[in-house]
């Protein structure tokens, strides 16, 4: 490896320093601050910065490739750190390294660098000859308005940035030292000026001449004092645009995915993002309250974005940290700043955490809650920030450290498992919480202000499922009965000579063997009634033991929330509409009209969805093969011989399973003029009605087996959890019999390597 290295410094034919690269998105940390090039060798000079601790890998599929070249030049050697081993960054969280290739044809003048698997860095554009570019290189950055801090224009390699639009250079003309631009976006053209004096940027568009800096950070910016009030639920909807810096079609990325959460029925949806081919991205989102959002793809993932209803918000990913533009451009800047105050890092406080008791654990969570406060006012009083940044950070300062200090008996264990280095599998149980534990939680959880908290949803969760509050109990038929009657319940003469008779002898849900049968009959019968009064009445004692125990109060936001997640997740992610009765008679207690409003307009739609579903094509509910349940597989498979097949073990009520049918939707669609079958499989937890609702939304086909046959597949596959997916070559054998979790390109690689 040595003898190579001074070979090349020896012999070097070229060497570029700190080229001009294109689009360096998927991870902005990775810079080339130089390329050698000799006959026997090209040499990639890196610079890495990461948190110390963390590692980084240079894996054997490193490649290059020249620019409309069709072979890929593959990794000779590494200089600087270890080759295909993680290698852990220093405390300076730098590392300087040489990867060593193959030679290029003389005639290469742009090249890609990337490392051939999902998720791998890659480098596009890295130019190797100076070009005659279009404006002097200084302009070639963000530029930022010096009187308020915003985003004013930004140059790049291709396009140019301005008024929340991507344009092209049309044509470029100078006088001195000042330069005419013509720009053009979709037949739209636009005339600017600009000049560079003394490194700043006047510009000119149609208004006065702005002055604008490259350094955000030594511009004048005006403190919003303005502050988020009542309502903070409404009908509307965010725009969220902007632009993939530097983005070339060779990436082989077109779409992305915003994830949005919907605090009313606890679920997110993916929102779809097309790419168009200047990289530019725009879409319109039904949104009802301000909240953080989460842009996910092959090319970015970014959690910095705040969308509030009724706005803009203009974003440039790509680079060391986000751009934004438009009216919620501020905010996200301040937010995204922010984050340098957080206290609580899991992996850093590990070691301190591992064997602390619960109140210890709270204790050290206060005090440095309290830090991040006292940091937080501090940059609030230097004007620093808005109030608007200033109130939701507050507020979530508050809630993710009560999640945090809920979630001692997940958090602690762990930390300790991982200090003394023991096994994930081997089970270590927390300390019971005190009687005053929860002491930090108060009524002013119960405001409608902590909706503007990006930590509010998960607080909904921990505070459903707190430790020892929520306890199965038993019911006497003579609280059931009665509300029953309050829903779309319908009692026969047999149900109520039922009726009467368990009234009449105060039995319970826990009933002697002598009624079992009896007792099993009608709860088969009206079991989606009995389960909406039986989570009613526990929903309504676990409200008072909030109060009892933690203090906060039945009426408020909270509680409205909690209902209105437990009554219409069902709803949503399992699309059984309900009867308008048994709906309002469940809401009965929510007080804000807006959540009402929402979940019995949720519920219209939805009855309306189902229609409309079953209207559609490309699904097929199979009958199950008439065979023993030891052939029902082969039975199965035998419909599609000749294809490959994918097997999706699933249920109509498991959320992990629901997602990632979704997910996996679009590769469907690339797949389906392939020899590929995409086969759903459940059993009769699935219940029939909620079955044959779902169904339609998920294209390929269909079985509901009967519980002996799905024992005896589940043993097959060893399924010990779901969803669990098998994949089938086209001869009938079973090549995968349990596909871990990955990501559609490389699922499509799996699947077509049987083709």
């Amino acid at each position: 490896m040595l003898l190579i290295i001074y070979a090349i410094d020896s012999f070097a034919q070229k060497k570029i320093d700190y080229p001009q690269v294109g689009f360096n998105g998927t991870n902005p940390n990775v810079k080339i601050t130089r390329v050698v090039l000799t006959d026997s060798n090209t040499v990639l000079y890196f610079r890495t910065t990461a948190r110390p601790g963390d590692w980084i890998r240079i894996p054997k599929n490193t490649y290059i490739q020249g620019k409309n070249e069709n072979d890929k030049l593959f990794i000779k050697g590494v200089k600087g750190i270890p080759f295909n081993q993680q290698y852990t960054m220093p405390d300076s969280g730098a590392a300087n390294y040489q990867l060593i290739f193959p030679p290029l044809k003389q005639q290469v003048a742009v090249i890609d660098y990337g490392e051939e698997q999902d998720g791998g860095w890659k480098i596009y554009d890295i130019e190797l000859e100076q070009k005659n570019r279009l404006l002097p290189t200084e302009f070639y950055k963000e530029w930022y308005n010096k009187s308020n801090g915003q985003l004013e224009i930004a140059f790049y390699n291709q396009t140019v940035v301005l008024d929340r639009k991507v344009w092209a250079y049309q044509n470029v003309a100078s006088k001195g030292n000042r330069f005419t631009i013509t720009l053009l976006n979709n037949g739209e053209t636009k005339k600017i000026s600009a000049q560079l004096i003394k490194g700043n940027l006047v510009y000119r568009g149609s208004n006065e001449s702005i002055e604008l800096l490259a350094n955000r950070n030594h511009c004048d910016k005006a403190v919003d004092k303005s502050v988020f009030h009542e309502p903070y639920l409404k009908n509307d909807s965010a725009v969220f645009s902007g632009y993939i810096k530097n983005y070339t079609s060779r990436l082989g990325t077109k779409t992305m995915s915003l994830a949005v959460n919907n605090i009313i029925n606890g679920t997110q949806k993916p929102v779809l993002i097309k790419i168009q081919e200047n990289g530019y991205f725009y879409q319109k989102i039904p949104l009802y309250h301000f909240q953080q959002v989460f842009l996910r793809s092959d090319i970015a993932n970014e959690n910095d974005i705040y969308l509030e209803p009724g706005k803009e918000l203009f974003m440039v990913i790509g680079g060391d940290k986000p751009q934004y533009m438009g009216e919620l451009a501020k905010l996200n800047y301040d937010l995204s700043r922010l984050n340098a105050i957080r206290q609580f890092d899991y992996y850093s406080v590990q070691k301190k955490v591992a064997n602390m008791k619960p109140n210890e654990y709270k204790a050290y969570l206060t005090q440095l809650q309290n830090i991040e406060n006292r940091k937080l006012d501090s940059v609030y009083r230097l004007n620093l920030i808005s109030a608007k940044a200033f109130q939701v950070k507050k507020l979530d300062i508050k809630l993710s450290y009560a999640n945090n200090m809920m979630e001692y008996h997940w958090i602690v264990p762990s930390a300790f498992k991982s200090v003394n280095k023991l096994p994930n599998n081997e089970k270590v149980i927390a300390e019971q919480y005190p009687n005053d534990y929860y002491s930090f939680i108060g009524n002013d959880f119960n405001k409608a202000e902590n909706l503007l908290a990006p930590s509010f949803n998960t607080f909904i969760n921990r505070i459903r499922f707190i430790e020892n509050l929520r306890q199965m109990v038993s019911y006497h038929y003579k609280e059931i009965i009665p509300l029953l009657k309050k829903t779309a319940y319908r009692p026969d003469a047999e149900d109520k000579s039922f009726e009467e008779y368990m009234m009449a002898n105060q039995q319970s849900t826990q009933i002697d063997s002598a009624h079992a049968q009896l007792s099993e009959k009608w709860a088969n019968k009206h079991s989606t009634e009995i389960q909406l009064i039986t989570a009613y009445i526990l929903r309504k004692q676990y409200y008072a033991k909030l109060q009892s125990a933690i203090g906060i109060s039945e009426k408020g936001i909270l509680k409205d929330l909690i209902t209105a997640q437990e009554v219409s997740n069902p709803m949503v992610q399992q699309l059984t509409p309900m009867d308008e009765n048994s709906l309002a008679f469940l809401l009965e207690d929510v007080e804000n009209p807006f959540i009402k409003e929402y979940i019995f307009n949720n519920n219209l739609a939805i009855t309306q969805q189902v229609k409309i579903n079953k209207k559609n094509g490309g699904y097929f509910m199979n009958s199950t093969p008439t065979v023993e349940a030891d052939q029902i597989f082969d039975a199965i498979l035998a419909r599609y011989k000749g294809k490959v097949v994918v097997v999706d073990f699933w249920a109509t009520w498991c959320a992990p399973c629901l997602s990632g049918i979704e997910r996996i939707a679009p590769l469907k669609e690339d797949l389906k003029d392939k020899d590929v079958e995409f086969v759903y499989i459940t059993n009769e937890t699935s219940p029939l009605q909620t079955y044959n609702n779902m169904t339609p939304t998920i294209k390929g086909q269909h079985y509901r087996l009967k519980s002996d046959e799905w024992r005896y597949l589940a043993d097959k596959f060893s399924i010990s959890g779901i969803p669990h997916m098998v994949l089938v070559n086209k001869e009938g054998k079973v090549v995968n019999p349990h596909i871990a979790f990955i990501e559609n390109n490389e699922m499509k690689r799996l699947v077509e390597a049987n083709f």
